[in-house]
């Protein structure tokens, strides 16, 4: 199989080329081209897999044409809660980054569309352990794409993710304290659990 990441990144037309027509399924092994550089005849193997990924927020890259799509069955890949609920139950004991992915898509779902949400991906891996390192994550990945997403109109974001990390008066974000209080739960961590515990 062959994998091309983010296929719709490319000049389709251009990276296939006369391969285009050989892809089909009726036409491997029965069809053959000449490759227009060592002028070799070619013939597409019928076991090879090709297998395209793309990213369908992606609206400043073309869409595939309607030549191509009839050429490739298309399996779309939705955001996971239970992936992030298997690997992070909680992160720092007290967020749980599952069902704050989940609400974080309903709301993001409402407001924009389906293609916008944010993938389990932002919320795995070995170094997502703390609440310090939920806090990188939330800070300077999830909110700047929120914030791209909406043209950096805090308000906007802020009725997805709630007014406590934002100023709205100045339009800018407020980085609340990890530090914990006497109940053990920071600020941070407190205005996270309000977004799917229904206190935005």
């Amino acid at each position: 199989y062959l994998i091309i990441d983010e296929i719709n990144r490319g000049n389709i037309a251009k990276i296939f080329g006369e391969l285009i027509t050989l892809i089909e399924k009726d036409k491997r092994e029965s069809l053959s081209c000449v490759l227009p550089y060592s002028h070799k005849p070619f013939t597409m193997p019928g076991n090879l897999y090709l297998i395209g990924t793309m990213n369908t927020s992606d609206r400043s890259i073309a869409l595939l044409d309607t030549a191509l799509r009839r050429r490739f069955a298309f399996i779309e890949i939705n955001p996971d809660a239970s992936i992030v609920e298997r690997f992070h139950p909680t992160i720092g004991g007290n967020v749980s980054p599952s069902r704050l992915l989940q609400e974080l898509n309903i709301r993001i779902t409402e407001k924009v569309d389906r293609d916008h949400r944010i993938g389990h991906s932002y919320f795995l891996g070995d170094d997502l352990v703390t609440k310090y390192d939920l806090f990188n994550v939330w800070y300077y990945k999830i909110l700047p794409l929120l914030m791209e997403y909406f043209y950096n109109d805090t308000k906007q974001v802020s009725e997805i993710v709630g007014k406590a990390f934002f100023d709205i008066k100045n339009g800018e974000s407020i980085q609340l304290s990890l530090k914990p209080d006497d109940s053990g739960i920071s600020r941070f961590e407190a205005a996270l659990m309000a977004i799917y515990e229904g206190g935005v």
